[in-house]
């Protein structure tokens, strides 16, 4: 009984077995069990409204910012151009906020694995091609990818969001001009390294929670390492962060290894 529940992970809210245990331990089994399913309870109401606020959120925002870029036009003076600029990136923040708060909550949820497995290679190479598309990409981006299939039965909407925020982190705090990192390796750990500044290990636990953010003034909700983290925990996976990257004075490498390949029956 204790083993089982020292060995559970932190998401694991299930019942323990309480088949086998002495009469007088019982009734403890039995107050664990119903105090893990309040906790479950609670954490999945959080979630759902989480979840639903940000999804109701979306059409009103959608329809601010139209009725502001139309505000915009009609402004007579530089000045009020301006002002209504500054709205209109407010609610622009808010629309990424609404949309990363649902990509949290689809996370804890569980919904990361897929039907069947997939190739993760087009994955990555399609939202690095979106990144190098956009002219104001500050660092370039270095790729190395497996000459074969690399198969996981990680969703791959759920994946394509995994590369993009840890690349999208890369490019916002990492030293301008210097480049970014990506590779896959054949058993499927995922890297994405950046120069920076060295974090100490206390920062780089506390930049996995959501809202944290580092020092600095790019903009950004502090959502991003908290949503790979909980995608990489729903798929089985693990989270790595150090810092300086390995091979670098500097810098932040973060790796996903663990991924439930197509080899294996996904947990």
């Amino acid at each position: 009984f204790c083993g089982s529940i020292a060995a559970r992970g932190q998401s694991d809210l299930t019942s323990l077995e309480k088949s086998g245990l002495p009469t007088e331990i019982a009734p403890v089994a039995d107050a664990v069990n119903g105090l893990m399913a309040r906790l479950d309870r609670a954490l999945a109401a959080e979630r759902s409204f989480t979840a639903n606020s940000a999804h109701e959120l979306r059409t009103p925002i959608a329809a601010a910012l139209a009725q502001t870029q139309r505000l915009k036009a009609d402004m007579p003076t530089d000045d009020m151009r301006e002002r209504v600029q500054n709205v209109e990136q407010s609610l622009r923040t808010l629309a990424r906020l609404s949309e990363s708060l649902m990509q949290l909550a689809k996370a804890e949820n569980g919904r990361v694995l897929g039907d069947a497995p997939q190739d993760l290679r087009p994955v990555i190479e399609l939202v690095i091609e979106d990144f190098r598309r956009i002219a104001h990409t500050p660092n370039p981006i270095t790729l190395d990818l497996p000459d074969k299939p690399v198969e996981s039965w990680i969703d791959p909407d759920a994946f394509a969001i995994v590369v993009r925020n840890l690349v999208d982190n890369a490019q916002k705090h990492g030293a301008r001009g210097e480049p970014v990192r990506v590779s896959l390796s054949e058993a499927g750990a995922f890297t994405v390294a950046n120069r920076g500044p060295v974090l100490a290990e206390n920062d780089l636990a506390r930049l996995m929670k959501p809202f944290e953010r580092g020092a600095t003034t790019a903009r950004g909700s502090g959502l991003g390492l908290a949503i790979v983290e909980a995608i990489a925990r729903g798929a089985g996976a693990t989270l790595t962060a150090r810092s300086p990257a390995p091979g670098w004075p500097d810098g932040l490498w973060i790796t996903i290894d663990g991924l439930p390949l197509a080899s294996m029956t996904p947990r």
